[in-house]
């Protein structure tokens, strides 16, 4: 007959052999369960560091061609603004001559010239030449003083030699930027300002400016109706580096997946005609670049954008 307390003895035994072998695969999933979440983590830094490859490769190659095309461009753009002014000053003199003649027509012709050229006036339709030759020629000058502009845009998208340093407080050059563009921004955005203390940085004041106003007016762009603006600043730290952080969030209509690795291409937008050249952000990129940062942007359609800019300490 078999002794009841070896039957409890190897109960016992095997309820601690199970009980152990249980733990002993809790603990096996946990660990490849966080196996997993390391490799996904990792596969998704990969993804965003090939991202990054592939816009830095694409905005070297881009940057090249803009400087030759800039470099062809500046010459024909340079001498047309410069014969047009001649021009303006011709017509002027023509203008005055003109005005002159008919002044004093009756006294240097006889009646058939004074018909004639009056006549001859109304035949070319002088009076509305006059009247449209001038804000014409302003408006040349205006369209070629934008393609100067554009041209010098792409000289900044491309150009990475040095520049001269400034120590500056980017809280400081954030309210700057924003007087400038108030006029446009109160009107359609709410701006909340969360601006830590932090330290000041060397930069460059006015291309950190241009930056900062490309991402505003772009905020203002992407709200239709009444929006909010969220300007927050702190320091992180990121791969064992230290960096100041600037994070620009609107709530407006958001950037579409499918376009997401083109908006800083030079020309990209997606703004209608005669709002903007599709610059502004392939600039603010290279910028950022030059200063040893650099940009992300998340975004969801119908909720809105965050850019984040991160400068190097």
């Amino acid at each position: 007959m078999n002794n009841p307390d070896s039957y409890k003895v190897a109960y016992e035994r095997e309820r601690k052999a199970r009980l152990l072998a249980e733990h002993l695969l809790d603990e096996k999933t946990r660990s490849l369960y966080d196996n997993f979440l390391k490799l996904e983590s990792t596969v998704n830094e990969l993804k965003t560091t090939q991202q990054q490859l592939i816009q830095s490769e694409k905005m070297a190659s881009i940057g090249q061609l803009a400087a030759g095309v800039a470099h062809e461009i500046n010459n024909p753009i340079g001498y047309s603004i410069s014969n047009l002014t001649m021009l303006s000053e011709y017509v002027d003199s023509l203008l005055l001559l003109d005005d002159f003649m008919l002044t004093h027509m009756s006294a240097i012709a006889s009646p058939e010239i004074a018909n004639a050229y009056q006549k001859l006036r109304q035949q070319e339709d002088i009076d509305y030449i006059n009247s449209d030759i001038k804000p014409m020629l302003a408006e040349t000058d205006k369209g070629l003083n934008r393609v100067k502009d554009i041209v010098s845009n792409l000289n900044k998208v491309s150009h990475s030699g040095g520049f001269e340093k400034e120590l500056c407080d980017i809280n400081s050059l954030i309210e700057e930027s924003l007087k400038v563009v108030w006029n446009e921004l109160k009107y359609c955005l709410t701006v909340n300002k969360n601006l830590t203390e932090l330290p000041k940085i060397y930069c460059h004041p006015g291309e950190m400016n241009q930056v900062l106003l490309n991402m505003f007016i772009n905020a203002a762009h992407a709200t239709k109706e009444k929006g909010v603006l969220d300007i927050t600043t702190a320091v992180k730290q990121e791969e064992g580096k230290q960096y100041l952080t600037i994070e620009i969030s609107d709530n407006g209509k958001g950037i579409p997946q499918s376009i997401m690795n083109k908006i800083f291409d030079p020309f990209f937008t997606t703004k209608a005609v005669g709002v903007g050249t599709g610059l502004g952000l392939s600039i603010s990129f290279g910028i950022i670049k030059k200063h040893k940062g650099k940009i992300t942007v998340t975004s969801e359609e119908n909720k809105g954008t965050t850019f984040t800019i991160y400068l190097p300490c």
